[in-house]
């Protein structure tokens, strides 16, 4: 349930805020996980692609946002979460729905609807483009109310024609989101992560080579890094997942990740940089 009550002033307040505005890491998402009591399932993540705190309310949404990071790395310049249609009225004008039934009954101020991901994409021109997606667990597309709400959202970005589609949970590999959800905080690695970053290059070269064939489990390889180099225990798997989530390593992310498995029926491949930045496959397992 929202914290604040909805009203002019709230609506004000979150304009001048700056919510809904912005790209990249200028953006602000028009909720946050303080505007709402938690359920204990809302999370903040900081994204790969803008630097910044994203703010998910569900496990659904916050797994589609893993997938968008992994799986569009390429694609996808910018994601924007609760993006808001403050101009949905204005934009729909004359409407055969009676949009005054979403308007708060105390105050009679309009209700804002948003969408849960906005995402921009550019191609190698640098031409952007937009995609919609409102995600929702499938059982509430089930309640008129929703598919109501989601009709005039359809319509809306129909009029400023972007693609704007409906994503659940049926949509959502969760393993995938998981394995993605492990490796995620490791992509850029800093000295407060346990390793020095000027012995990063080194010890990846070791670790890479150390995998290769070996039919040694995963966890055994990473835990002779730590040994052998007097590393903080555990900074041989933090490479590990730093070398997975920028695809140097590569496995099977439709299947849980075991570490206990020999390294040899783990990696499928080890991609090398190359030295004009690109990524070709080295070693396959």
């Amino acid at each position: 349930m929202p914290r604040a009550k909805w009203n002019d002033q709230t609506l004000k307040r979150y304009i001048r805020e700056g919510r809904g505005q912005g790209e990249l890491d200028q953006y602000r998402p028009w909720l946050t996980t303080q505007d709402y009591a938690s359920n204990g399932r809302s999370s903040r993540i900081k994204g790969w692609k803008t630097g910044r705190i994203h703010y998910f309310l569900s496990d659904i949404e916050t797994r589609y946002f893993y997938l968008l990071e992994f799986d569009g790395d390429t694609a996808i310049w910018d994601i924007r979460e609760h993006y808001p249609t403050v101009d949905l009225e204005v934009t729909l004008g004359d409407c055969d729905i009676e949009l005054n039934k979403y308007r708060d009954k105390e105050s009679g101020t309009q209700f804002v609807f948003t969408t849960t991901f906005l995402l921009t994409l550019k191609d190698t021109d640098g031409k952007k483009r937009y995609i919609a997606r409102n995600v929702k667990v499938a059982a509430e597309l089930e309640k008129p109310k929703v598919l109501e709400r989601f009709e005039l959202t359809r319509r809306y970005f129909a009029e400023k024609q972007i693609d704007w589609g409906i994503v659940t949970e049926h949509d959502i590999n969760v393993t995938r989101a998981k394995n993605i959800e492990w490796v995620h905080s490791a992509k850029n690695l800093d000295d407060d992560g346990g390793l020095s970053v000027k012995d990063v290059p080194r010890l990846k070269g070791i670790l890479l080579g150390w995998l290769d064939g070996t039919r040694k489990s995963v966890r055994d390889v990473t835990n002779a890094l730590d040994s052998q180099f007097n590393l903080e225990p555990g900074s041989g798997l933090l490479l590990l997942r730093h070398l997975i989530a920028n695809k140097q390593v590569l496995v099977d992310m439709n299947t849980r990740i075991d570490l206990g498995k020999p390294a040899k029926e783990v990696i499928r491949g080890i991609a090398v940089i190359q030295s004009d930045g690109g990524v070709r496959n080295a070693v396959d397992g």
